[in-house]
């Protein structure tokens, strides 16, 4: 009967169509009335303590930051520091766009205001030279998923929160997965516009001199950002506090392009999307307490156990689920639900902590791009104004370079070291 209940309750919010913290938060608060003797007040205590900790403070400051930058000058002059560098190769301006991604990803720590800030200038730049959309919305799509690999980065945070891996250690491994997957994304995108024979921008160094010097202040901010964080100076939150206070230094004071209304307006839209993740997150760790009280992790190790018998087989099948559940669910809340169980199983195959961690980051990241909840792909059909099945077709290739960072990052732990 039970049961019963339990998919009723799903099938009648998926017919709806509830969000899914909704999903998670209805589900849980029926597995609690159905299988808990505790009372109401230690759920809600769970949610409490965990939004209660101080890390999440990294989370407003770098979305504010990131809101800042995309609306600013710093994100233009990376791009055109880009183009201005490998825009004279075939392919150039894709390749600019992987560039400019990776650049803006070790700033903003998100994955789809990456995609939008990178695709609303090269996207349009690409068109006017003629570049197919098949490598056009490709690249960017995929390459704007670097925002949440390269540190700093969001879901890393959360990883770090919910296993109690070591922050630092895990934001300088996924500078190099990082790295792997842009230069990937960069030999597709040459190859293809060998194949196309894409328009080129003609190299100057004058030019490439002149916008090195526009973009200083903009690149200064990782070396300034993460340099703080590795040289013990400040900590993750700390570091992120001093992004938003540069951002908005650069951006009102130095460049001038930002008022006080664009300011306001950034911080409106900052609010919405921490709304957004902090409902997700308070949601995910009310399931989590029903699963701890109930004694699934356990459980799931024992049974895992009982026909895992080495570590590749648990990777081979640690990457499986996060590949299926990367399909249905947002990166967020498959952290929150799915780290703390496998992290017990993770440890007794000698994973550590920081290379489980990579994997997530990969392995969901993948999910941005693989239908039907890809959060890219969704952006990506909005701001290029194409249909929802030409962008997951465009973004196929490109998602593979993915798949293989994945794998390398998996099986051979020197791509997931400091």
């Amino acid at each position: 009967m039970e049961t019963v209940l339990i998919v009723l309750l799903l099938i009648s919010l998926l017919f709806i169509g509830a969000r899914l913290f909704v999903i998670i938060g209805a589900v849980t608060l029926l597995l609690f009335f159905m299988y808990c003797d505790l009372p109401m007040f230690s759920l809600i205590k769970s949610m409490f303590d965990m939004l209660n900790k101080s890390a999440f403070l990294a989370i407003p400051l770098y979305v504010f930051a990131g809101a800042i930058m995309a609306k600013g000058e710093i994100a233009r002059r990376l791009v055109e520091l880009a183009l201005a560098l490998v825009g004279w190769m075939r392919g150039g301006l894709a390749v600019a766009s992987v560039a400019a991604c990776m650049l803006f990803a070790s700033i903003s720590g998100s994955s789809p205001v990456t995609l939008i800030t990178i695709g609303s200038i090269m996207y349009p730049a690409m068109q006017k030279r003629n570049y197919p959309d098949h490598l056009s919305i490709g690249v960017i799509s995929v390459a704007g998923s670097l925002g949440i690999l390269i540190p700093p980065s969001i879901p890393m945070i959360i990883f770090s929160i919910v296993t109690g891996a070591n922050i630092n250690q895990l934001f300088l491994a996924g500078i190099i997965p990082g790295v792997i997957t842009g230069i990937l994304l960069m030999g597709v995108s040459v190859l293809l516009g060998l194949r196309f024979q894409s328009e080129v921008v003609p190299f100057s160094s004058t030019q490439l001199w002149v916008k090195f010097k526009r973009g200083l202040p903009a690149l200064f901010m990782p070396l300034l950002v993460l340099g703080g964080i590795y040289s013990g100076i400040y900590t993750v939150t700390e570091a992120a506090a001093v992004a938003a206070v540069y951002a908005l230094v650069m951006e009102y004071f130095v460049f001038k392009e930002m008022k006080v209304k664009d300011i306001v307006n950034t911080l409106y839209d900052s609010v919405i999307i921490l709304g957004i993740i902090f409902i997700i997150i308070a949601m995910a760790t009310a399931f989590n307490f029903f699963l701890t009280v109930e004694d699934v992790p356990m459980l799931l190790v024992d049974f895992l156990q009982s026909f895992v018998t080495n570590r590749v087989q648990f990777l081979l099948i640690t990457i499986l689920l996060l590949l299926i559940v990367g399909l249905f669910m947002d990166i967020i809340s498959a952290i929150l639900i799915l780290a703390p169980l496998l992290l017990p199983t993770a440890l007794a195959f000698d994973v550590d902590p920081v290379q489980l961690g990579l994997i997530f980051i990969v392995g969901l990241e993948i999910g941005y791009l693989t239908p039907p909840i890809g959060i890219n792909l969704f952006v990506a059909s909005a701001l290029f104004n194409k249909p929802f099945g030409k962008v997951v077709s465009a973004s196929l290739i490109f998602t593979f370079c993915l798949l293989i960072t994945l794998f390398l990052v998996a099986f051979f732990p020197q791509f997931a070291k400091i």
